[in-house]
């Protein structure tokens, strides 16, 4: 695959993700994909598969209210895309609120996602959940 293309793959698994489509996100993920999401937030952690990224997504659902989330460039170079974006959300459990920059950084293989990594101010996360 080239840029264009995988980085349309990437802007599809956003558009999944904006709409609640979590199938539509796993659509794009090869079946081994490696997902890493640093800190201490309940959906932190890495791990492998479709089953792992389904978890992530549950415990981030049911544990934070996402007020905001804003991809704001894309960047792509032969099997990598970087999104840059700014998120703003809420710990249920506290009703804090965080606000964050992030990078997240994907590598495609054959027209699937086949590694994220999140890059965020996990610090700010990590207090929302603070009682």
């Amino acid at each position: 695959m080239n840029s264009h293309q995988n980085l349309e793959t990437v802007k599809h698994l956003y558009n999944a993700f904006g709409t609640g489509d979590l199938q539509g996100v796993l659509d794009t993920l090869d079946g081994g994909v490696e997902w890493s999401v640093p800190g201490a937030a309940p959906w932190s952690g890495e791990g492998r598969g479709h089953a792992h990224v389904r978890r992530f997504f549950e415990a981030f659902g049911t544990t934070a209210n996402l007020k905001l989330f804003e991809p704001r460039g894309f960047l792509a170079d032969g099997d990598q895309v970087v999104v840059i974006g700014y998120e703003e959300g809420e710990a249920r459990k506290t009703g804090k609120p965080w606000k964050a920059h992030f990078t997240h950084v994907f590598t495609l293989g054959n027209g699937k996602i086949k590694q994220h990594r999140e890059y965020v101010d996990t610090q700010v996360i990590a207090d929302a959940f603070r009682d």
